[in-house]
């Protein structure tokens, strides 16, 4: 089977039974928005399409990046690892948490980092509904995260920075 069509498959089943937070749709409408979007950027090939697909199988489902590696190979879950936070399950404080992710990600690959920036825009788009309070921090922590990840792709950074003059602009 097709590397990509694997993933979406295997993305839709790790995935099955969850909703996004704030519209109650099926949660993998938002991994296939990034993937289908990674699918046309310049940069993409079948590992990051796949790795989109795949970004939060690791975080959200505890299917261990070991069965990503056996299901997708080396490459595929080498980055699908560079987009799994680093501090899921500490009981740090959040932005100490969110520091640690963000330093994780300066290291990652760019085309990891094309993806982190396709998640965090779609992200965004979908919070209509979360608390005044969350969206301010979650707008913070996406002006810090451009700032780590935005300069792989000025026009996605530009759109990032969109996204959050909106949202914050809505409240």
């Amino acid at each position: 089977m097709d590397l990509i069509l694997k993933a979406a498959a295997f993305a839709r089943e790790a995935h099955a039974g969850q909703v996004r937070k704030y519209n109650g749709r099926p949660y993998i409408t938002h991994p296939a928005r990034v993937a289908g979007r990674a699918a046309v950027h310049p940069l993409a090939s079948p590992t990051m399409v796949a790795a989109a697909f795949l970004h939060d199988v690791v975080e959200d489902t505890g299917r261990p990046l070991s069965e990503i590696a056996a299901q997708f190979g080396p490459e595929v879950a080498a980055m699908v690892g560079e987009l799994t936070n680093p501090s899921k399950g500490s009981s740090a404080p959040r932005d100490e948490r969110k520091r640690r992710d963000r330093q994780h990600l300066a290291q990652v690959s760019i085309e990891a980092k094309v993806i982190k920036l396709l998640d965090r825009i779609d992200n965004l788009r979908e919070m209509r509904g979360a608390s005044r309070s969350f969206v301010e921090t979650y707008c913070s922590e996406s002006r810090a995260l451009a700032e780590i990840v935005g300069e792989v792709d000025a026009d996605l950074k530009k759109e990032l920075l969109v996204c959050i003059k909106e949202l914050e602009t809505e409240r």
